[in-house]
C-alpha cells in the first residue's frame, strides 16, 4: 500500500552553521513507490557519502545535510542508478523533491513537488502511473480502479444514476468524495466524481481512502479519492494514442440472439478514444527560460462513441390493440372498447418480435444507438520561487455530450430522449512554503463548474405510465426539465509542524456553492394506468358474459385502463405566468457556504507505536434562494404554534420565504482516534474510530426551492364517479393568483423579492379558485415539497480493528470494519399517498362521499429520519515488488449492510422498464418495517488485479524471434466476482386506503429457487408466466381498507437477491522501443490487445419484480455487457 510523502526540513538554530535537509520519495518508470532501495548522498569537496534506505512506502529522510555540491545514486535490487548533474545543496535549503529510476537506462530523473501532507486511512487503495494507464479500463475511466479496494461497490439505487457512484463501506453513493491535486472535484448537486474520463496517461497517482480517516479529510466523506496529476521534469516527455474498437470484434449479447427481426446479429458498435500527453521544462525562446524552476504538463483526450445497446421490453400484442384482453379473468376475454384517443397510441408502439422472450407475446427486441462524443485537457504547471517556496497552478476543461439516459424509449419514438450534456471546469491553485526545516505551510484556491443537463426534445405527448409494468412507458420523461449550473469556490490553508515525536496538522477551508437549478417533472403531463382503481366509462363485455363490466364497476387491471384511456391517476408540473417557463421551469439560485477547521497529530510514542488522533468542525450554513423563491408546509396547533404532525388538531400552513426554513445545525463535530502498533515478526496492529459530517446534497435533499406556489403539482386519482378524462396531447392549467389569509395578493409587487419573510399563503383559497377555474370545478389536490424544521446534518461513524503482516515482499491485511449512518436524509410523507382515503389522509379535506373536497394532496418532505448500519471482513494481499515480474492485488470483502431506505430518490434501475427499485416505505406510518438489506448490500466481493512481465527470451520456443520481439510483454488482468444484490417484491395493486406509490408489497406463499442455470435462463423463478403463485396479494378481506379492500403485504423490503456478477478483463502489452531521441533516451511503441469480460460470461441484471406485471420474474437485460475486444497503439517519449 502506498502512503502520502511528508516534506518538511528539519530546523537550522541560531548561532549554529544553517544546514539543509531532503524529505523525498523514491518511485519507478511507472509510479510505483520503492521500497528498501538506497539513496546515496556523496559531498564532492569531502568524500563524504550519506546513504538512506527508503521505508515500505518508498519515502527517505535527509536530515542536517552540510551545504555544498553533491552526486546523487539510488541503489535498488542488483542496479546502480545515477543522477546525472550534480545536485547543489544551499544553506537553509529544505528540498521537496522525489526521484525517479529512469526506463532504458540506469539514470534518475529529479521532480521538484510540491509537500504531500495526507496522513494515511485505516482503509483504500493506492495506485501508481503504471497501475492506472496500463490495467484494462473499458472506456478508460479511471472511477473503475475504485472497485479494487475492500469495501467498495457500486451504487446502483437509481437515485443518482446520471454519474457513477460508489458505496463504501454501506455508505450512500452521495457520500463518496473526489479531488485532484487537492482541490475538490466531486460533483456539488449530484455526488460522483466529475472527470472521470481524465486522461489516465497524465495520473501520476490515485489515493483512495475509507474506514477512519484523518481530521483533514472532511465533507461527509465515507470514501475519499484523490488524484495527483502528472508534472513536467527537465525532460520533454509524453506519449500519443489511439483506442479502436467496434461491433466486429465483440461477441453477441445474451439476449440479440432472440430477436426475430435481426436473428443473430450484433448491434452497431464504434468507439474511438485519442490524444496526447507532454510535459517538460517551460521554455520561451528569447522570453524566458523555466529549465530549472518552472515545468509544464498538458493533455488532450477525445471520446468518440456510437454504441447499439440491446432493449427488450413489453409492448401491445395485436389483439390487445383490438381490445381483446385475454388476462384479466383467466380463460375469459374482455371485448374493450379501444378510446380514440388511445388509438394513435397503440399505433405508435412497436409490434412484438420476439414471442419467446422474456415478456412472452408482448416481447419487442431490437438496438437503440446511443452516442457520446467529449473531449476534455488539462494544463498544470510547477513554478519554483525559491528553495522554501512552490507555486502550482492546474486548469482542467471537459465538454460532455451524451450519453441520453433512456434507450429504451427512443426504441420506441427517437422524440422521447433524455440527453445528458454537462461543461465541467476545475481550476487549482496552490502556493507551499516551507521556512524551516520543521514547519511547512500551505495555500489553495479552487474552482469547479459542472453543468449537467439533461434536456428533453418532445414537448407535446404526455407521458402514458403502467404502475404494474404492463409495457414499457409512452414518453416517459413527459418533458421534464432537469438540470444544474453549479460552481464552487474552495479556499484553504493549512500549517504543518513536525516537532520531536509529532507530526501536527491544523487547517481552515471555507467552501462556497453558488447553483443555479431547473427543476420541474412531468410538464407535458403523466398519465397512470393501473396501481389504483379505476373505474369504468363504459360497457365492457367478456365472452363469457360471467365478467362484464358496467359503468362505474372497478376496472380489474391496468390495461382495461388504458385502452378505455381511463387512467388512475393524472399529474403535472405548472408555473405561474410570474415564474420563468418553458425550459428553465423551476428555475432557483441556490446559495450555500461551509466553514470548517480541523486539527491533527501523529504522534510517534515509541518506534513502535504511532498514535493518530484529530478533531474536526463543519458548520454547513442552510440553503437559500437569492430571490426568496422558497416554500414550505409548516405543521402548526393551538396558537398557531410549531407542532408535530401526529397531535391532535395539528394542521398545516403553507410558509413563502421561510426564515429560518429549518434548523441550523451547529453540531457538526468529527473526533478521529486511531492507533499502529508495530509487533516483531513484520506485523502491525491498527483500531480506530472516526466521526464524520454529512455534507447535505444540494439536489436530492434540496426540497425547499421548486415547489408551490413556484411550480403547482396537480395530483388527481380517479373516484367513483369522478374519472380522469384522457387527452393525448399537452392539458394546459389556468392558474388563479396567490392570496395571503388577509387576502392580499402574495406577489403584489410581481417580484418575488418584495415577498416578507414567513408570509402565509391561503391555500384552500387557492385549492378553490383553481377548481374554479377548472373544467367541471373538480377540486384537485396539489402535490407539497418542503424541508422538516429539523432537518440536520447527517453523521457517519467508522470503527475499525485489523492486522497487517509482510510476507516477505508479499502483505496481507485482514480488518473489521464497520459504519453506523445517522441522520441520513428520506422523504417522509405525512399525508399519504395519491388516492388516500380520509383515515390516511389527515390533511385531505373531504366531503360526506369521500370525494376530495380541499386541504393538501401527497406531501413529500425531506428529513434526517433515516438510519444504517455496516459491519464487515475486509482482507487484502498484495505484491508490488518486480520480482519474478510479477505483481498483484487481492481484495475480499464480507458484509452486511441494513437501513430503511437507501437513497432519498428511487425508480427503475435500468429506465422505466426493469426492476423498480423504491425509496418509498410501503406504509409511509410504519418505517420501521422498512428495515431491510440496503440495496447495494453484496455479501462476498472478490476482486483480483494482476500484472505479471512475460519473459519470452527464457522460453528456448521463442529465443529464435530475437530480443527485439522477446521483451516488453505484459499481461495484466483485472477479475472482479460478487454475490447478488438484494430486491423487493412489489404487488402493483394499490392495497389499502394509503394511496398508491407502487410500493405495496405482497404476502409470500411460496419459496422460489432462485438461478440462472435452467434451460430458459432469463426465468429466474423458475415457473415462467406462473412465477406470480409464489405470492399473494391481500385484498378483498373483510377488515381491509381502500378501494380493493386489503391491507399491507407481510413480505420484508429487499428479500431476494438478483444474480451473481463474474467479470474477468485481460490486456495484452507489447512494448517495443525504436529510435533515439536527440537526448539519448529511446521511443517505445506500445500495442495493446484488452479484451473485456473475455470469457464472454453472462451477468444477468435483476428481473422484473412486479407480480401483477408483464414478465414477473424474468430478466430482459444483462449487467455487463459481452465480450468487447480494443486494439490500442500508444508512442512513448520519455
Amino acid at each position: 500500500m502506498l502512503a502520502y510523502l511528508w516534506m518538511s526540513t528539519a530546523l537550522g538554530l541560531a548561532g549554529q552553521p544553517i544546514s539543509a535537509s531532503w524529505r523525498g520519495v523514491l518511485r519507478d518508470g511507472g509510479g510505483a513507490r520503492l521500497p528498501g532501495a538506497a539513496v546515496e548522498l556523496r559531498l564532492q569537496q569531502r568524500s563524504e557519502v550519506l546513504t538512506r534506505r527508503t521505508d515500505s512506502e518508498g519515502a527517505f529522510i535527509f536530515q542536517d545535510i552540510v551545504p555544498g555540491r553533491y552526486s546523487l545514486s539510488v541503489h535498488w535490487q542488483e542496479g546502480i542508478w545515477t543522477y546525472e548533474k550534480d545536485l547543489e545543496v544551499r544553506a537553509g535549503q529544505h528540498l521537496q523533491a522525489w526521484i525517479e529510476l529512469s526506463v532504458g537506462h540506469q539514470q534518475l530523473i529529479f521532480h521538484p513537488g510540491v509537500a504531500e501532507t495526507i496522513a494515511a486511512a485505516s482503509g483504500g487503495e493506492r495506485l501508481s502511473s503504471q497501475d492506472v494507464s496500463e490495467l484494462p479500463l473499458n472506456k478508460r475511466d479511471f472511477s473503475q480502479l475504485l472497485l479494487l479496494a475492500a469495501g467498495t461497490m457500486t451504487d446502483t439505487n437509481g437515485a443518482a444514476n446520471f454519474t457513477q457512484q460508489f458505496a463504501v463501506n454501506g455508505q450512500r453513493g452521495s457520500t463518496t468524495v473526489f479531488a485532484m491535486d487537492g482541490v475538490d472535484t466531486t460533483d456539488p448537486e449530484l455526488g460522483g466524481a466529475t472527470f472521470s474520463n481524465f486522461n489516465v496517461d497524465a495520473i501520476q497517482e490515485i489515493r483512495s481512502s475509507s474506514g477512519v480517516m484523518p481530521a483533514e479529510v472532511g465533507h461527509g466523506a465515507a470514501g475519499f479519492t484523490e488524484i495527483i496529476s502528472k508534472s513536467g521534469t527537465a525532460r520533454v516527455h509524453g506519449t500519443v494514442f489511439e483506442f479502436f474498437r467496434n461491433a466486429a470484434l465483440d461477441a453477441r449479447n445474451f439476449f440479440d440472439r432472440r430477436t426475430i427481426a435481426n436473428p443473430g446479429r450484433i448491434p452497431p458498435f464504434a468507439r474511438n478514444e485519442f490524444g496526447f500527453t507532454n510535459g517538460g521544462p517551460l521554455v520561451v525562446p528569447s522570453l524566458y527560460n523555466g529549465r530549472d524552476r518552472t515545468f509544464y504538463f498538458g493533455q488532450y483526450q477525445g471520446f468518440r462513441q456510437v454504441l447499439g445497446t440491446t432493449q427488450i421490453f413489453a409492448v401491445p400484442t395485436p389483439p390487445e390493440r383490438e381490445g381483446r384482453n385475454t388476462t384479466a379473468f383467466p380463460g375469459d376475454t374482455l371485448l374493450v372498447p379501444v378510446n380514440p384517443q388511445i388509438a394513435p397510441v397503440l399505433a405508435r408502439y412497436p409490434l412484438p418480435n420476439d414471442p419467446q422472450g422474456p415478456y412472452g407475446g408482448r416481447t419487442y427486441a431490437t438496438s437503440s444507438k446511443v452516442s457520446t462524443v467529449t473531449d476534455q485537457f488539462s494544463l498544470r504547471v510547477d513554478h519554483r520561487v525559491s528553495d522554501k517556496s512552490q507555486l502550482f497552478a492546474r486548469f482542467n476543461f471537459n465538454n460532455v455530450k451524451g450519453p441520453l439516459t433512456n434507450p429504451s424509449q427512443t426504441a420506441i419514438d427517437p422524440s422521447f430522449a433524455i440527453r445528458f450534456l454537462d461543461h465541467q471546469r476545475n481550476f487549482g491553485l496552490v502556493y507551499t512554503r516551507t521556512p524551516s526545516p520543521n514547519v511547512t505551510w500551505e495555500s489553495s484556491f479552487g474552482f469547479l463548474r459542472s453543468t449537467p443537463l439533461f434536456p428533453t426534445i418532445n414537448h407535446n405527448q404526455p407521458a402514458l405510465k403502467f404502475a404494474d409494468g404492463l409495457y414499457e412507458a409512452f414518453n416517459a420523461p413527459a418533458g421534464t426539465v432537469l438540470g444544474e449550473f453549479g460552481n464552487l469556490f474552495q479556499a484553504r490553508q493549512s500549517l504543518l509542524w513536525v516537532h520531536r515525536s509529532h507530526t501536527f496538522k491544523v487547517g481552515i477551508e471555507a467552501r462556497f456553492n453558488r447553483d443555479s437549478t431547473i427543476f420541474a417533472y412531468y410538464p407535458n403531463g403523466e398519465y397512470t394506468f393501473g396501481g389504483g382503481t379505476a373505474y369504468a366509462p363504459v360497457q365492457i363485455p367478456s365472452l363469457s358474459g360471467q365478467h362484464d363490466l358496467h359503468i362505474g364497476d372497478p376496472l380489474p387491471d391496468a390495461l382495461t385502463g388504458f385502452l378505455t384511456g381511463t387512467p388512475f391517476s393524472f399529474t403535472t408540473s405548472v408555473a405561474p405566468a410570474l415564474f420563468p417557463q418553458g425550459d428553465r421551469l423551476g428555475l432557483s439560485a441556490i446559495r450555500r457556504e461551509s466553514y470548517n477547521f480541523y486539527f491533527q497529530d501523529n504522534w510517534k510514542i515509541s518506534p513502535r507505536f504511532l498514535l493518530n488522533y484529530g478533531l474536526r468542525y463543519e458548520l454547513n450554513t442552510r440553503n437559500r434562494e437569492t430571490n426568496h423563491l422558497t416554500s414550505s408546509p409548516f405543521f402548526v396547533g393551538a396558537q398557531n404554534r410549531p407542532a408535530h404532525f401526529w397531535e391532535a388538531g395539528a394542521r398545516q400552513k403553507v410558509i413563502l420565504n421561510p426564515q429560518p426554513p429549518y434548523d441550523l445545525d451547529r453540531g457538526g463535530w468529527g473526533p478521529r482516534l486511531g492507533f499502529e502498533w508495530r509487533l516483531p515478526a513484520n506485523t502491525v496492529l491498527r483500531a480506530g474510530g472516526a466521526i464524520t459530517t454529512i455534507l447535505p446534497n444540494l439536489f436530492q435533499t434540496n426540497f425547499l426551492t421548486g415547489g408551490f406556489p413556484y411550480i403547482v403539482n396537480p395530483y388527481v386519482t380517479a373516484a367513483p364517479g369522478s374519472p380522469i378524462p384522457f387527452e393525448n396531447d399537452v392539458t394546459p392549467f389556468s392558474l388563479p393568483p396567490v392570496f395571503t389569509p388577509r387576502g392580499q395578493p402574495a406577489f403584489a409587487t410581481g417580484r418575488s423579492t418584495d415577498v416578507p419573510a414567513n408570509t402565509e399563503v391561503d391555500f384552500e383559497r387557492f385549492v378553490k379558485d383553481l377548481a374554479a377555474l377548472t373544467p367541471g370545478n373538480q377540486v384537485i389536490p396539489l402535490s407539497i415539497f418542503g424541508m422538516s424544521q429539523d432537518f440536520r446534518n447527517g453523521y457517519i461513524a467508522s470503527y475499525t480493528a485489523g492486522l497487517e503482516h509482510d510476507f516477505g515482499d508479499v502483505k496481507f491485511s485482514a480488518s473489521y470494519v464497520a459504519t453506523v449512518g445517522v441522520k441520513l436524509a428520506s422523504i417522509f410523507l405525512p399525508n399519504g399517498y395519491g388516492g388516500a382515503e380520509p383515515g390516511f389522509a389527515r390533511f385531505t379535506g373531504f366531503d360526506s362521499t369521500g370525494q376530495v373536497s380541499g386541504g393538501f394532496g401527497p406531501e413529500y418532505i425531506m428529513t434526517t429520519r433515516s438510519h444504517s448500519t455496516f459491519h464487515s471482513l475486509q482482507a487484502a494481499l498484495g505484491k508490488t515488488s518486480p520480482r519474478a515480474g510479477l505483481g498483484f492485488q487481492a481484495s475480499y470483502t464480507f458484509s452486511k449492510s441494513l437501513d430503511d431506505t437507501s437513497s432519498a430518490l428511487g425508480g427503475f434501475s435500468t429506465g422505466s422498464s426493469g426492476a423498480l427499485l423504491q425509496a418509498f416505505p410501503q406504509d409511509p406510518q410504519n418505517l420501521r418495517a422498512e428495515k431491510g438489506p440496503s440495496t447495494f448490500d453484496v455479501a462476498h466481493v472478490v476482486v483480483f488485479s494482476l500484472v505479471q512481465a512475460l519473459p519470452l527470451d527464457r522460453l528456448a520456443l521463442f529465443r529464435c524471434l530475437g530480443h527485439g520481439f522477446n521483451s516488453g510483454w505484459q499481461v495484466l488482468n483485472i477479475t472482479t466476482l460478487t454475490t447478488g444484490s438484494p430486491f423487493s417484491v412489489y404487488s402493483g395493486v394499490q392495497q389499502t386506503g394509503a394511496g398508491s406509490s407502487g410500493a405495496d408489497r405482497p404476502d409470500q406463499v411460496g419459496r422460489p429457487v432462485l438461478s440462472t442455470s435452467r434451460t430458459v435462463r432469463e426465468d429466474y423463478f423458475g415457473r415462467g408466466a406462473a412465477n406470480a403463485d409464489f405470492f399473494s396479494i391481500p385484498i378483498g378481506l373483510p377488515a381491509g381498507t381502500g378501494p380493493n379492500q386489503g391491507r399491507f403485504g407481510t413480505l420484508g423490503r429487499n428479500t431476494f437477491r438478483g444474480p451473481a456478477f463474474h467479470n474477468f478483463d485481460l490486456a495484452l502489452i507489447k512494448d517495443t522501443a525504436f529510435g533515439r531521441r536527440a537526448g539519448g533516451d529511446k521511443l517505445t511503441l506500445q500495442f495493446r490487445a484488452e479484451f473485456f469480460n473475455v470469457f464472454n460470461l453472462v451477468n444477468f441484471a435483476l428481473p422484473a419484480n412486479i407480480v401483477r406485471g408483464t414478465g414477473f420474474g424474468l430478466i430482459s437485460r444483462t449487467a455487463s455487457p459481452s465480450r468487447q475486444v480494443q486494439f490500442s497503439l500508444k508512442l512513448i517519449y520519455f
